[in-house]
């Protein structure tokens, strides 16, 4: 191929590439500029050819452009050239742009150089991101103030509770034998559903307090978690005859309050869904290892329990959501706190099971935390 026919080639590419493309000389006077970098600044190939390239820039760096040039020249010492980085343009009509800048250094003959800049424009991504950005805020204090709503919620309806429950025990305890049949069945169902509202509000507040709860990560050893909660079941562990495997665990940065209440929901879960099975309940654990990010540790809570449909995965760690009905005791927040707490903790939680065949549930946490925060 002729040199002319390489040059008209060569000549082709540039003017038809998607990112823009200008050379300059030693002296920071422009070579050259294809279409595509004219485009994006706004200007006429003409505007631009035989001017300084500062400028394209916004102040301070369109007055301090030549004296980095220089001392570049002078020094050899690489602010941008060979090395790349984002930067901040200027078009035509003033408006300032990002966009990623990548300079490569020529020399044309003994003595002569020439720098050609490839320009990438950011504005798209750096408009997404900030969408993005903006989005995260909006959906962090959302989530925040329902969690502010529910705490303070479930806090202000336990007085009025309180009182309904002492009302009606006084009437048991003293007019019980006043009472017709039916009253008497008024007032158990009475006593029984505020109850259940007790324990729902109860564990409305532990749903809401994994998140406006700030307390820092420590060192904690989930083995000593395991035994305490062993220790605090040990009388549902007896009764129900529960057979319990415990392998090593590992130490991870965590709360401890958390970790405790999390074994302690899937510990009881296991032994309360064993149907008529005596319960047994295997907890072991394994590292994985994420090039690039915290290592986690895998726990694993693998029961004979009466199991569930996997087609029901999502909701069972959805607040509220509880597949055997009022078979069982229960709100159905206990898994959602799970999630909650696995998620607080660079981790999350899932599982596999049959209907009859047991479930294996399935907790990932990250071994360690930036700046130990939450």
């Amino acid at each position: 191929m002729s040199t002319s026919n390489q040059a008209s080639r060569l000549k082709a590419i540039i003017e038809t590439a998607i990112d823009g493309i200008i050379t300059i000389d030693e002296h920071g006077i422009v070579d050259s500029i294809n279409p595509a970098a004219a485009t994006l600044f706004g200007f006429r190939e003409e505007e631009v050819v035989g001017k300084n390239i500062s400028m394209l820039m916004p102040e301070p760096d369109r007055s301090h452009h030549d004296q980095y040039l220089n001392a570049y020249l002078n020094t050899g010492e690489a602010r941008i050239i060979g090395i790349g980085r984002e930067v901040k343009g200027q078009k035509k009509n003033g408006t300032i742009f990002p966009f990623r800048l990548a300079i490569s250094e020529v020399n044309i003959t003994e003595g002569v150089r020439i720098f050609t800049g490839i320009i990438h424009d950011l504005t798209k991504r750096k408009e997404a991101e900030e969408q993005l950005k903006q989005y995260a805020e909006e959906l962090e204090r959302s989530n925040r103030e329902l969690e502010e709503f529910a705490y303070v919620s479930s806090h202000d309806l336990q007085e009025p509770l309180r009182k309904i429950r002492t009302f009606g025990s006084r009437i048991e305890d003293k007019e019980l034998e006043n009472l017709s049949a039916k009253g008497k069945e008024y007032l158990n169902r009475m006593l029984n559903a505020s109850e259940r509202m007790q324990g729902l509000i109860e564990d409305l507040l532990s749903f809401s307090r994994v998140s406006t709860k700030r307390e820092p990560f420590v060192t904690v050893d989930l083995n000593e978690i395991a035994a305490e909660v062993v220790s605090d079941l040990e009388l549902l562990i007896q009764e129900s005859e529960t057979k319990m495997t415990i392998h090593p665990l590992p130490q991870i940065e965590a709360d401890a309050t958390q970790m405790r209440q999390l074994f302690q929901n899937l510990i009881s879960n296991a032994i309360k869904f064993s149907g008529d099975k005596v319960p047994e309940l295997t907890i072991s654990s394994e590292l994985l290892k994420q090039p690039g990010k915290p290592d986690l540790a895998q726990i694993t809570f693998k029961d004979n329990g009466i199991g569930f449909d996997e087609k029901y995965l999502d909701r069972i760690f959805q607040i509220f959501q509880r597949l055997e009905g009022r078979k069982y005791e229960g709100s159905g927040i206990g898994l959602a706190i799970c999630k909650r707490i696995a998620n607080k903790h660079g981790g999350d939680i899932t599982g596999n099971s049959k209907p009859g065949e047991g479930a294996t549930f399935i907790v990932t946490l990250a071994r360690k935390h930036p700046r130990h925060e939450k």
